[in-house]
């Protein structure tokens, strides 16, 4: 991973739930585990289409992504690592 993906995702990880990571910050952790990102409307959505199937609507509201949605994005990376390890 390049070093700026590598802060992006200390970012994500960081305790308590960071509320203020970017819907850019976002999007490129998600793209980088093969999500799909389609930013169309007021919602930003992150597909992911593997051996089991996710979306997240993130909606907008400002440039940050609000806490809940940041963990919903956390949890699904931690699932995708999960199901690539095996």
């Amino acid at each position: 991973m390049g070093g700026n993906l590598d802060k992006k995702l200390e970012k994500l990880y960081r305790k308590p739930i960071p509320n203020d990571m970017t819907f850019n910050e976002i999007s490129a952790i998600a793209e980088h585990f093969g999500c799909i990102i389609d930013a169309g409307g007021n919602h930003l959505k992150i597909v992911y289409k593997g051996s089991f199937m996710r979306v997240i609507p993130i909606p907008r509201h400002g440039k940050t992504v609000q806490e809940a949605y940041v963990k919903q994005v956390k949890d699904l990376i931690d699932k995708i690592r999960e199901e690539q390890s095996k």
